[in-house]
């Protein structure tokens, strides 16, 4: 931003009428089309010398190209790294995380990566994803991979993210081999297939077995290492070795008797790092159990043969492989925009043609895949600054005594509440409808502060705060949780709080609690509220603040809608819910429940934060009708 932007923003917040307040412009990287960084500093590809090389430099090129007309950055900056290899080439690509803080800013104010926060995507040839190397039975002229299976997810909570999505990424990549595992990768080859060879229960026991001299022979020289030209040392230290290996090749020969009647099926192993010691009989090296069963934790073995290692030596690539993370909207604008650029707009059946069937493209020149939603993304992106830029909202209609008022009727549907801040590195607000609830509706990302970018600073120094609160259904203990979070201190430029050495805080918790606990000392629905200060004066065995909580009856699986007010008053703050007085600071403790020392408010303090956050990740919260009002 230059200096007569920032005047004329300025003379425009003064001579309108309107509330104008922006987002900052750290706020607004989230949105920004950013794109991909000018200096190669990560690009150390020397010009190839040899004329394989140079052509394989060539086809690198090519891919840097595809590249970066499918995919611009938003959120981060990009960059690429070229390398030619002996097996394979390719290019490694970054998405960085970035600042305006001037230590993450060139000598012009340009971005530079901040280091080590980035997600790392890749095309390259020859290559495979989520696959591990069994050097236990490889050899120079014969390779052996284990695999994660196409579904495999590290976890429950990997398996939860991806619920709903595609299990073949995107039909822009349908045409072509997609799995996903820790990567979403779509390989690109030849009649579709990769050459691999599935290898069977029976080989795989005879290859282990075979290779158990391969073990006793690196054991004889680790204890030469050990014990150089001390052979009763060595001979002694091998005794141990020796019965080891006899006890797996009897474990193996048990394996192999015990699945005689299937040693002709495909190998599929609960070990991804094949080693001696995964040849177990109990629970044996073919068994998964039930939660490796449901994250597909049990992993085919392939093999790569002579002639096809030759081959990837050569210019010509056997497949290749475009890879990247899954992401979600839930994990920030940056990631998610990555994500739907590699799946959605990468031009995968040109980049296809280009290596297997080049006269197909001969004369065409690259375009992305559904390249007119590519460029509307983008510019939805660059409206959204400027939206932000140009903030304003109308009090015309507000009430004298509104300081404050918001029903996101505004917004649009399913997009981002308009005029609001949310950090977009982490799960997304929306606006949405609720069933049997008019009007629309903040549904608020768990674990993310939301705030208002157009709320007048300060509030005035007496005040209500009001909403409405909705909790979805919930199968468990407790469901909607919100905190509402009110400091003196002023927003940072990413929207938090940068604590001085002089504040106060308010935050208040409403938690919906399960109806089946009303009667079982269960009960798990709470109201809470917190008052801290600094310098702290309510102190009890070194923990400080003071503390309130309500067994909250009046909001639940049942009645799931409540109607709250916080109201800041001559010094002193309370809490009401459905017109119900619920507890004001005169109710509050120490933590291990001593009397306050001081749990009032200064009576001409003034609040200048106020925040939302949804703490329960397992219930959604929506919240609207927010209002305050001078008293």
């Amino acid at each position: 931003m230059n200096k007569n932007f920032f005047a004329a923003a300025i003379i425009c917040c003064i001579t309108t009428s309107t509330a104008t307040a922006q987002l900052s412009a750290e706020q607004r990287i989230q949105d920004s089309v950013i794109g991909w960084w000018s200096n190669n500093r990560y690009d150390h590809l020397q010009p190839q010398t040899d004329a394989i090389g140079k052509k394989k430099e060539a086809h690198v090129n090519k891919l840097v190209d595809f590249l970066k007309k499918s995919y611009i950055p938003v959120g981060g900056l990009g960059t690429t790294s070229r390398y030619v290899g002996k097996y394979s080439f390719g290019v490694n690509g970054l998405v960085w995380n970035v600042s305006h803080e001037k230590m993450w800013t060139d000598e012009k104010g340009n971005f530079k990566p901040i280091p080590e926060e980035n997600t790392k995507f890749n095309i390259v040839t020859n290559k495979l994803y989520g696959a591990w190397d069994c050097s236990f039975l490889s050899s120079n002229d014969e390779w052996y991979v284990t695999m994660e299976p196409d579904g495999y997810a590290e976890s429950d909570q990997f398996m939860t993210a991806r619920d709903g999505s595609d299990p073949r990424i995107h039909p822009n990549a349908y045409p072509f081999i997609t799995t996903i595992n820790e990567w979403c990768t779509v390989y690109l080859a030849p009649n579709n297939k990769l050459p691999l060879i599935p290898v069977t229960r029976g080989t795989l026991l005879d290859l282990a077995e075979k290779n158990l001299d391969k073990v006793l022979k690196e054991k004889r020289e680790e204890k030469e290492r050990f014990w150089p030209g001390n052979t009763k040392a060595q001979d002694d230290a091998m005794e141990y070795e020796k019965k080891t290996v006899d006890q797996y090749r009897n474990k193996i020969r048990q394996l192999r008797e015990r699945y005689k009647n299937s040693l002709n099926e495909p190998a599929y192993v609960r070990d991804y790092q094949l080693s001696m010691y995964s040849f177990e009989t109990d629970p044996d090296i073919f068994t998964a159990g039930p939660v490796a069963q449901k994250l597909k934790h049990f992993y085919p073995v392939y093999k790569i043969d002579k002639s096809t290692i030759e081959k990837m030596q050569g210019e010509q690539p056997l497949w290749v492989a475009v890879a990247f993370p899954f992401e979600n909207k839930r994990r920030g604008t940056q990631l998610y925009e990555m994500y739907t650029a590699l799946s959605q707009n990468l031009n995968y059946g040109y980049i296809y043609n280009y290596f297997f069937d080049p006269e197909k493209i001969k004369g065409k020149p690259y375009t992305p895949a559904n390249e007119d939603q590519f460029k509307t993304r983008l510019d939805q992106f660059r409206k959204r600054n400027t939206d932000n830029i140009n903030a304003s909202t109308n009090t015309a209609g507000w009430a004298p005594n509104v300081h404050f008022q918001e029903n996101f009727e505004s917004s649009e549907l399913n997009g981002d509440p308009l005029n609001w801040y949310f950090n977009k590195f982490d799960e997304h607000d929306a606006v949405v409808e609720v069933k049997n609830n008019p009007g629309k509706w903040l549904q608020l990302g768990y674990g993310n502060l939301t705030t208002p970018a157009l709320l007048k600073k300060p509030f005035p120094q007496n005040f209500t705060l009001e909403f409405d609160l909705i909790t979805a259904d919930f199968p468990g203990r407790y469901g909607g949780s919100l905190e509402v979070f009110l400091s003196t201190d002023k927003p940072n430029a990413k929207g938090g709080i940068s604590y001085s050495s002089n504040f106060t805080t308010l935050t208040f918790k409403l938690q919906a609690g399960n109806t089946n606990d009303f009667n079982n000392n269960n009960y798990s629905g709470q109201a809470k509220i917190e008052l801290r200060k600094k310098p702290e004066v309510n102190e009890q065995n070194f923990s400080g603040g003071a503390f309130f909580t309500y067994e909250f009856r009046e909001f639940n699986n049942r009645n799931n809608k409540i109607h709250a007010a916080i109201t800041v008053k001559d010094g002193t703050a309370k809490l009401a819910v459905n017109n119900k007085a619920i507890a004001s600071l005169k109710d509050l403790k120490l933590q291990y429940g001593g009397n306050c020392t001081d749990c009032s408010i200064p009576a001409n303090m003034v609040f200048n934060y106020l925040s939302f956050k949804n703490i329960n990740r397992d219930a959604k919260v929506f919240v609207s009708n927010i209002k305050i009002t001078k008293e």
